[in-house]
């Protein structure tokens, strides 16, 4: 009985150690493929983008599946949960690959409301790799980013990025003591950070394949324009961004507290969009 009683406990900690390995992998990494599948996980929320539809989520992992939720109050006393399963194939560092477990008919049985479950049913399985491992190379002769307000406190800026690391950046509202015209410089280490970043964004495929399908909302507007040497240039514009351009964006509207910045009376003539949608038009 004593015996069993530690092959038991030996059994569940192992189970434990595993489940605990496979949260820290999933979560430690952005996964990405060349369809612009995406997830990215944290403690206990995941951001999915498959097949085009964008979902934020909950999740927990356990034995080898992988549950994404939805929970939420029914006349706001009773609890509700709708979830979807997935098998864990291959879980590495650089691999991540997860197949449904549930089908379509026990989905249409469940009658889901909340949970957009129709991305998950698309594939037989899904192959992502850690985002550092697809790289699209960006040789960059000026990057420029605009951001407009939204229904609240969001930074209207714009910031454009030569190769050699001149920073010209104008504060609209909401950037508090950064409203104006500064400008900067990137040290060698920063823009090899910021290669290093472009290069992972897959800008190449997102400006040939991806286009916002939702509609116009609340949040702020983001414009990206990256002239490449050769004369070819990538526009991206858009409200509601595939979440593989969130650290990027962060980087740009972050960018007075990443270097120090100058006032000037010079009024930067910024790069703007050519793309009607989502385009931020007041800039001076």
């Amino acid at each position: 009985m004593k015996n069993l009683l530690i092959i038991i406990v030996l059994c569940f900690s192992l189970t434990v150690t595993a489940q605990i390995k496979d949260s820290l992998l999933l979560t430690k990494n952005e996964w990405v493929n060349k369809n612009l599948d995406y997830l990215r996980f944290y403690k206990d929320s995941v951001v999915s983008n498959l097949n085009e539809a964008k979902q934020e989520l909950l999740f927990d992992i356990k034995n080898r599946k992988l549950s994404f939720k939805v929970a939420y109050y029914v006349g706001g006393a009773s609890k509700k949960t709708e979830e979807f399963n997935f098998k864990i194939k291959q879980l590495y560092k650089n691999k991540l690959v997860i197949a449904p477990i549930d089908k379509a008919e026990e989905i249409k049985i469940k009658n889901y409301h909340r949970l957009n479950t129709t991305p998950f049913l698309k594939e037989k399985q899904y192959i992502f790799y850690n985002r550092g491992q697809l790289i699209s190379k960006i040789n960059f002769k000026k990057v420029t980013f605009h951001a407009s307000t939204c229904f609240g406190t969001c930074p209207s800026m714009s910031v454009e990025i030569n190769r050699d690391g001149t920073v010209y950046y104008q504060g609209r509202i909401f950037t508090k003591k950064f409203t104006g015209n500064f400008i900067g410089k990137l040290s060698p280490k920063q823009i090899y950070a910021l290669r290093k970043m472009l290069n992972r964004s897959q800008l190449r495929v997102l400006d040939q394949q991806w286009k916002q399908k939702t509609k116009p909302n609340d949040t702020p507007r983001y414009n990206y324009i990256v002239e490449l040497y050769g004369g070819k240039i990538i526009e991206i514009n858009t409200n509601d961004q595939h979440p593989i351009l969130d650290k990027l964006s962060e980087y740009f509207l972050h960018i007075p507290e990443i270097i120090d910045l100058e006032r000037t009376n010079e009024k930067h003539q910024f790069e703007e969009s050519h793309i009607e949608n989502y385009r931020v038009s007041y800039i001076k």
